[in-house]
């Protein structure tokens, strides 16, 4: 085993990695997308898929193609490498970031179409055939999650936070 990936946290941080992939699965994701951003994210320096693979105790099969789909939405990015054969990957290192991209690019066009097909049924609607108060509350929960979801986007998250976590300490 290399220096670097016989580092003294290496099963802690194996087990914060697929912790922060369980949790990812939210978001339509898979463990393994969480679990090498998670590596790739805390790592002091760039890291290559055979010491992720390492570090994992997981297939490489399994992870060139998550590294790929973690490039291709940008959450990590190529860096420079001494050698050429060598691909190394480090991460954006603004959390709030990422999170707002997902949150944009995946959450708000899914609770969109919620809303687009909830508006096709009411326009095409025979009035006996669904309970109209829950169509209405369904509305309403939906537009309750865009509503809330735009907010998000909208806010400085660092300063939302830091604000949330000192009213916390003043409890």
């Amino acid at each position: 085993m290399k220096k670097q990936d016989s580092l003294p946290n290496l099963k802690e941080m194996r087990a914060l990695s697929i912790a922060v992939g369980n949790f990812i699965r939210y978001w339509g994701f898979r463990r393994i997308h969480g679990a090498l951003w998670t590596q790739i994210y805390l790592s002091p320096t760039p890291l290559s898929a055979t010491q992720l693979v390492r570090r994992l105790k997981v297939s490489k099969s399994l992870v060139s193609p998550a590294l790929a789909e973690l490039e291709a939405w940008k959450l990590i990015l190529p860096a420079q490498s001494k050698d050429a054969k060598t691909k190394l990957f480090t991460a954006d290192p603004d959390v709030f970031k990422v999170i707002r991209k997902v949150l944009e690019n995946r959450e708000l066009p899914l609770i969109n179409e919620a809303q687009t097909k909830l508006q096709t049924l009411r326009k095409n609607l025979k009035s006996e055939s669904v309970n109209q108060q829950r169509l209405d509350d369904l509305e309403g929960m939906i537009q309750s999650a865009q509503f809330g979801l735009r907010f998000i986007l909208q806010m400085d998250a660092p300063d939302f936070i830091s604000d949330l976590m000192s009213q916390g300490d003043q409890r």
